[in-house]
C-alpha cells in the first residue's frame, strides 16, 4: 500500500499512452496463397508432403493439412516464407495450430526514426519516388504520422502475438536502438514478465564522426527475453581471448570465490583435455 493508500501489485509498473490497445489480437482464419514452392535439393524431395513433390501447385491440389508445417504438435519439415502484414500473418499461424511451437523469434522493427526509405529513381533530370503499397509503407517509411503513440499501436499487439507464438523454451531478441528502445523495454517487462528478461545484448558498430554537441550514437541494443526463464534453452556461444597470452593449457576452477589452477592429488597442475575455446561471450 502506497502513501495515498492504493494497494499495488508487485511489478505492475507497465508503459501508458492514450491509444494503446484495450485487447489483445485474436488469431483469425487466413488462408496464406502459395507463389512458389523451392525444392533446393531434388534428392530429398520424397520427403515431403505429397502435395510438394509435383513442384508445381494449384489452387486446387493443395492439401491444407499437408500445407501445414504443424500438426499434433510435431513438424513436417516445410518452412515457409510469408510476404504480408504480420499482424496479420501471426494471427493466421496462430489459427493453423502454431501457439507455442516456436522455438526462437528475432526481429527488426522500425526504430521510430523519422526516415523514409522509400525508393527514389532519377531519369536525367527527373527524379521519380516509387509509391510503396500499404504493406511496404510500414515496411519502409519509419515517419509516424501519429508520434510515438502510433508506433508503440503497431508494435504492442505484435509482441503479445508472439509471446503466444513461442514455446516454453523459446525466445524473443527485439533489436532497437535509441529512439524508442526504453519504451519498447518497459513494454516487453509487461508482455512477458520482468522475470523472463535475459540479457540487454549491446551492438557496438564504428563509422565516420562528425561534429557534434553531443556524445556520438553508435550502439543498438537487443532485448533477450523468454517465454519462460525456468525452461528457456541456451546455446552457450564463446569469443576469442581479449589478449592470446592469456590462453593457458592447464584447468582453473573457483576455490573461496578466487579462481585458481587446479591440481591434482601429486600437487601438478591438471592439464587441460578439451581445446580451450575462449572466453563466454559478452553481452557487448
Amino acid at each position: 500500500m502506497n502513501n495515498n493508500g492504493i494497494h499495488r501489485k508487485k511489478d505492475s509498473a507497465r508503459i501508458v499512452w492514450d491509444s494503446k490497445p484495450r485487447r489483445a489480437p485474436n488469431p483469425k482464419d487466413i488462408e496464406f496463397q502459395t507463389a512458389e514452392v523451392v525444392i533446393p535439393n531434388p534428392e530429398t524431395a520424397g520427403q515431403l508432403p505429397m502435395s510438394f513433390q509435383d513442384k508445381i501447385l494449384g489452387e486446387e491440389e493443395l492439401d491444407k493439412q499437408k500445407m501445414n508445417p504443424v500438426r499434433n504438435g510435431v513438424s513436417n519439415g516445410v518452412n515457409r516464407l510469408i510476404w504480408g502484414d504480420n499482424l496479420l500473418a501471426m494471427q493466421a499461424l496462430l489459427n493453423q495450430g502454431y501457439e507455442g511451437e516456436i522455438n526462437l523469434i528475432y526481429i527488426d522493427p522500425p526504430f521510430d526514426s523519422k526516415a523514409d526509405y522509400s525508393h527514389k529513381i532519377k531519369l536525367g533530370e527527373t527524379e521519380f519516388t516509387k509509391e510503396p503499397s500499404v504493406i511496404e509503407r510500414l515496411a519502409y517509411k519509419d515517419t509516424w504520422a501519429g508520434g510515438t503513440d502510433s508506433y508503440l499501436d503497431m508494435l504492442y499487439p505484435r509482441l503479445q502475438l508472439m509471446k503466444r507464438l513461442l514455446a516454453p523454451d523459446g525466445s524473443i531478441y527485439v533489436h532497437l536502438d535509441w529512439h524508442v528502445g526504453h519504451y519498447v523495454k518497459v513494454m516487453m517487462d509487461e508482455i512477458f514478465g520482468k522475470e523472463n528478461f535475459v540479457n540487454e545484448i549491446v551492438w557496438h558498430y564504428r563509422r565516420w564522426s562528425a561534429p557534434s554537441s553531443k556524445f556520438q550514437n553508435m550502439h543498438d541494443v537487443i532485448y533477450l527475453y523468454a517465454r519462460d526463464n525456468d525452461k528457456r534453452f541456451f546455446n552457450q556461444l564463446y569469443q576469442n581471448y581479449a589478449n592470446p597470452e592469456w590462453i593457458e593449457d592447464t584447468v582453473r576452477v573457483f576455490q573461496d570465490g578466487k579462481l585458481v589452477r587446479q591440481k591434482d592429488e601429486a600437487g601438478n597442475y591438471v592439464k587441460r583435455t578439451k581445446e580451450n575455446v575462449g572466453v563466454p561471450m559478452h553481452d557487448v
